[in-house]
């Protein structure tokens, strides 16, 4: 089924393009949302003459996409979680999570539109792709850090380094 978008679609097309997708995805998503009509002749020039509208649409978007992904570039997010003695996380860190740290942030993204390659289960550093638009994207860190319960230390305490130190000193 040939239809014309009328607004940008991720992994579809940019407003004004023709393209041919399945009857269902047109009936049930696209159709309903208002985000393309079919290429009917009729259309066509109605889209034809929308076209130079289209096109600001086109590059508002685009804008606003340059401009969230130079705020988001570099973002780092940290999650303290349980953990066990090998870095493996008890839970994991989801989409979910993400955008719900973004949010805090105040930034209102998607959760679809966070890419992580899967959920994360272990600690340390993680990196994911926010899609804002087509070909636009923003690189993200998560920190993943063990949360510590009352009585449990900290593998490498930080004051080790200061003990040969000490004990050069009483030696003298």
């Amino acid at each position: 089924m040939r239809i014309v978008l009328l607004r940008s679609v991720d992994k579809l097309g940019i407003a004004g393009d023709s393209v041919v997708v399945r009857p269902g995805y047109y009936r049930n998503f696209l159709g309903p949302r208002g985000l393309a009509v079919l290429a009917t002749p009729g259309n066509l020039k109605i889209v034809e003459s929308r076209r130079k509208k289209l096109n600001e649409v086109v590059l508002a978007e685009r804008s606003e996409a340059e401009k969230l992904r130079s705020s988001l570039n570099g973002l780092e997010l940290v999650f303290t979680l349980r953990a066990n003695d090998k870095g493996q996380l008890f839970g994991a860190v989801t989409n979910a999570d993400v955008t719900q740290g973004l949010m805090d942030k105040g930034w209102e993204i998607d959760r679809r539109k966070v890419e992580l390659g899967g959920n994360i289960k272990t600690l340390g550093m993680h990196h994911a792709r926010v899609r804002l638009y087509p070909e636009i994207h923003a690189d993200i860190n998560i920190k993943v850090e063990r949360l510590l319960m009352p009585g449990e230390v900290n593998e490498a305490p930080e004051a080790a380094p200061a003990a040969p130190a000490a004990a050069e000193a009483a030696a003298e």
